[in-house]
């Protein structure tokens, strides 16, 4: 079978999307032996971060959709817009023809989702969700106080869900996404894999408590950094290391300085080999506001026992931790709760050990191949269904 993923950007970040597909092609070509495609819109000639199975095919259209982004005024950014979508529709729809896939799958984060039904290259289209359905309105907002971006923003969000209800399949990543897609019969929920379920734990003896992910407003480590004052205060003699790069590096060092909190406090370059890094560390904390649809870094965490103290924001958490039994669930933005929380770990060995005994019992339910065999018995139902549309 031909499956060939449509990736914005490029394989070339840290991040979570850019793991989670790397992780699903590999096995998709390695161990289902499938004929694997990844197609990126700004490599730009950058190295691959995460290991890549040499059996997967790269194709880069180098489309340049994020060139100028800072520098350009909204009405710029809609009328770039416009260009970019021809162009790539344009190389894309070309590609396509050429490659003939049986599967295309959107990650729903670029702007393919703009023409991807109107292609008629004879591939069944599939979209999977890696963020919450309503984030493009929650990025205008972000960005936008005056009135007309933010009703641009709810149009495109609007636009944007009624395109992923024409796929023929939309894949979620939690139940609680789910619940936000009304009327939507082609809804499908499969989770993120866990790439490795490991031998090696954590001691839970280290006094060192890790949280990962990219450093941007969403992620919420200004939140985390504010929070572990009051952890600072009472227990002085334990650290905390945020591992990630991005945007806002500098103002969270500065928050660190401003908090004197530089001597427990460190921020480290994330690395691809971070099932190496976990076990040095006795506790987990997801600070995130919102714009995860899932969490990997909680099931990572919860594999090697880390017990994990996370902010209930859409969509994630409260699908994979269940609170007081296998980590604690905070109410967003509540740093005073999430200080509260940390300290009971770090106060209470025997709940740490409960909870980390409880973390791996839940990890089990996200291996790899029991994820990527749903992810086969879709590809099989929707080739029997286009194979049944055929013979008509």
């Amino acid at each position: 079978m031909k499956i060939l993923y449509l990736l914005p950007g490029g394989l070339y970040n840290p991040a979570g999307m850019e793991r989670v597909t790397t992780i699903k092609a590999n096995y998709l070509a390695e161990k289902c032996n499938y004929d694997v495609s990844i197609v990126t819109t700004e490599q730009l000639g950058r190295p691959v971060f995460y290991p890549l199975s040499e059996k997967v095919h790269l194709y880069h259209l180098d489309i340049g959709i994020g060139k100028n982004f800072d520098t350009e005024s909204y009405f710029q950014k809609i009328v770039t817009r416009f260009f970019k979508i021809k162009a790539y529709k344009k190389k894309l729809g070309k590609l396509l023809f050429e490659i003939k896939p049986d599967i295309t799958i959107s990650t729903l984060s670029g702007l393919d989702i703009e023409f991807i039904n109107q292609l008629k290259d004879g591939s069944i289209k599939i979209g999977e969700l890696h963020f919450p359905g309503d984030f493009r309105k929650l990025m205008t907002q972000k960005l936008y106080t005056s009135y007309v971006p933010n009703l641009i923003g709810k149009l495109i969000n609007y636009n944007f869900k009624r395109k992923c209800r024409k796929l023929s399949r939309l894949v979620v990543l939690t139940e609680e996404e789910r619940s936000y897609w009304k009327n939507t019969p082609n809804i499908v929920v499969i989770p993120n894999p866990l790439p490795f379920y490991p031998q090696v734990t954590s001691s839970l003896e280290n006094k060192k408590t890790i949280a990962v992910g990219r450093l941007a407003f969403e992620k919420g480590f200004d939140l985390l950094i504010e929070a572990w004052k009051a952890v600072y205060e009472k227990h002085p003699d334990w650290k905390l290391t945020i591992l990630g790069k991005g945007n806002q590096k500098e103002v969270l060092s500065q928050l660190i300085l401003n908090k004197g909190l530089d001597s427990v406090i460190e921020i480290q370059a994330p690395v691809a080999d971070i099932e190496h890094v976990y076990p040095a560390y006795s506790l987990l904390v997801f600070p995130s506001r919102y714009l995860d649809s899932f969490g990997m870094v909680i099931v990572e965490g919860m594999s090697f026992g880390l017990p994990p103290v996370a902010f209930d924001a859409p969509c994630g958490p409260k699908d994979i931790i269940t609170d007081g039994v296998n980590g604690f669930l905070v109410q967003t933005g509540d740093t005073a709760t999430l200080s509260v929380k940390i300290n009971q770990l770090i106060e209470s060995v025997d709940l740490r050990t409960a909870m980390s005994k409880a973390a791996r019992e839940r990890a089990k339910d996200f291996e790899v191949d029991k994820i990527m065999e749903h992810w086969v018995c879709l590809f099989n139902e929707l080739k029997d269904e286009n194979n049944r549309c055929i013979r008509g």
